[in-house]
């Protein structure tokens, strides 16, 4: 950063350089000021270019070579915006100074030069230059900074799409897995044919865990992760957690405990999802790392006042425990209690790091205590305004719904998850027909051109369809049937996607589908949604 002035002298006269130095001569001595000589405009355009650093050039008007009011237009052409001129000339050369004001002189003096005069211009120029820098710094700073924040936000673009490509081009073909390994355990099958598929299965159902973890580890990083706000059951979100995990606590023979105290409200206002998330995630430890005895999940309430209740979970099982000194670090990102744990267990280390953002996210704290060799008790408490009653729909109710004989038209391009959405709405729907278009294109010409039968308001009951595919996307397609005359613009539409980031389902309600399953797709889910839409 340069702190002391630069000052250029431009004039013929041979002793001028001899009394400026004379007259600043403390200055100099003590490296307050650097001084430069030039005897013509010329010179002097050669010593700026070498240094536009120069903060104030004095300049005379009338010289050989090249003259002063040359020089002050050379100088704007070679922009040197944060220099100032300063023109020195007889008063009688008043025409000229008028001029070179006019072409952007700063100030001028006269001649014969006045010394204290100059001092006092010469300190007035250094200061308006110093502060110009500044400006030219704070704005160089600001423009930096706008293109850092350009680059972060881009990097973030690509970040998130990679996201969205990645979650698609694995869970498709885990779609196909996952669904073709369940379709085939429902079939006649021997005892080794039984074991062998049951463990495709699980390995699928496993590594979309993993791959689940890394998408909401880099939400959270992204700052993109967010919270719905709704009305929901705790209770609720225990039994689906119990029912998740029952098989695979009956697989070890473990005993599975759920328990909700009675000061737990009938129903909280927050994120259901997250809550069953973070549930699941340390339930679903407990389990994997106990081989005998139990795991008992517990909701309780620790304070409630001003209609909030602080709801309280605890997991506690009789597995491997930890070592004390490992405790302070579970919690950790790509950590687990031991690299044996690790070979032995499997995951990523990502899953208590995600259980303790989402907790922290809502407000809430989480830890735990344990004892190696002799079991382990995770917590966690969440603040939760104490919510209303749900008047239950039918569906909910679980009356019956007739889901017979249903026309669905699925929109997808990979045959084998054409294979296991076709098979998979077979076994579930009774009398289904099912007609296939492989792209949004093809898609679009059988909403539109197929005949309406048996009284029916749409060709079909319902279109699932895709997002990504040749010729023409889900998007693309959506929008143009919701662009179709009459009532065929009003077919339901339900996104059967792998795409599962929030940004991709936002795209596709934006494109007017009316709802999303998402891949590997659950199939009690999948028929539930339908179900909604078509009845």
């Amino acid at each position: 950063m340069k702190t002391i002035p630069k000052i250029l002298f431009v004039d013929d006269e041979p002793d001028l350089e001899l009394m400026i130095r004379q007259k600043f001569r403390k200055q100099i001595r003590d490296n307050e000021m650097h001084l430069e000589f030039a005897s013509n405009g010329s010179e002097a355009i050669d010593k700026l270019l070498k240094d536009p650093d120069i903060d104030v050039v004095f300049t005379d008007i009338n010289m050989p070579v090249m003259d002063g009011l040359t020089f002050l237009s050379k100088l704007k052409e070679h922009n040197i915006p944060t220099t100032k001129a300063v023109i020195v000339s007889a008063y009688g050369d008043i025409d000229k100074i008028r001029h070179a004001m006019n072409a952007g002189a700063f100030d001028f003096i006269t001649k014969p030069i006045d010394f204290d005069d100059l001092e006092v211009t010469l300190k007035k120029a250094v200061a308006e230059v110093s502060i110009l820098r500044e400006a030219y710094s704070v704005k160089g700073q600001l423009v930096t900074a706008e293109v850092e924040k350009d680059k972060a936000i881009q990097s973030e673009k690509f970040k998130q799409q990679f996201l969205a490509n990645m979650s698609h081009e694995i869970r498709t073909p885990m779609n196909a897995i996952i669904g073709m390994a369940r379709l085939a355990l429902n079939t006649t099958l021997s005892e080794t044919q039984q074991k062998y598929l049951d463990g495709i299965r699980k390995s699928g159902e496993n590594l979309l865990v993993i791959i689940n973890d890394i998408l909401d580890f880099s939400k959270i990083e992204a700052g993109k992760l967010e919270f719905e706000e709704i009305n929901f059951s705790p209770s609720h979100v225990l039994q689906t957690v119990h029912d998740t995990l029952r098989f695979k606590a009956e697989e070890k023979n473990l005993l599975l405990i759920t328990e909700t105290t009675e000061e737990v409200p009938s129903y909280i206002v927050g994120d259901p999802v997250r809550l069953n998330q973070v549930i699941l995630n340390l339930a679903g430890n407990a389990v994997k790392f106990t081989t005998s005895g139990s795991v008992t999940i517990k909701l309780s309430v620790t304070e409630s006042n001003n209609n909030i209740a602080n709801i309280r979970a605890e997991i506690t099982d009789t597995g491997i425990g930890i070592a004390e000194e490992k405790i302070g670090s579970v919690f950790e990102s790509f950590s687990q209690a031991s690299s044996d744990t690790t070979r032995k267990f499997g995951g990523t280390g990502l899953g208590l790091t995600i259980s303790k953002e989402l907790v922290e996210m809502q407000g809430g704290k989480i830890g735990l205590t344990s004892k190696l060799g002799q079991g382990t008790t995770f917590w966690f408490e969440i603040p939760y305004a104490i919510g209303e009653k749900i008047i239950e729909t039918k569906q909910q109710k679980n009356e019956s719904v007739n889901l017979t004989h249903l026309r669905i038209l699925l929109v997808e391009d990979n045959a084998f998850n054409q294979m296991v959405a076709t098979d998979t709405l077979q076994e579930m729907i009774p009398g289904v027909f099912i007609d296939v278009a492989e792209n949004g294109k093809e898609a679009l010409d059988k909403v539109s051109q197929t005949p309406i039968v048996n009284n029916m308001k749409f060709p079909y009951h319902i279109v699932l369809m895709d997002v990504q595919m040749p010729i023409m996307d889900g998007y693309e397609a959506t929008r143009k049937i919701r662009q179709l005359e009459g009532t065929l613009s009003q077919i339901p539409i339900m996104a059967l996607t792998a795409n599962a980031i929030k940004e991709e389902i936002e795209k596709c309600k934006e494109a007017g589908m009316d709802d999303f399953v998402t891949k590997p797709f659950d199939p009690a889910v999948l028929l539930e949604k339908i179900a909604m839409l078509v009845n």
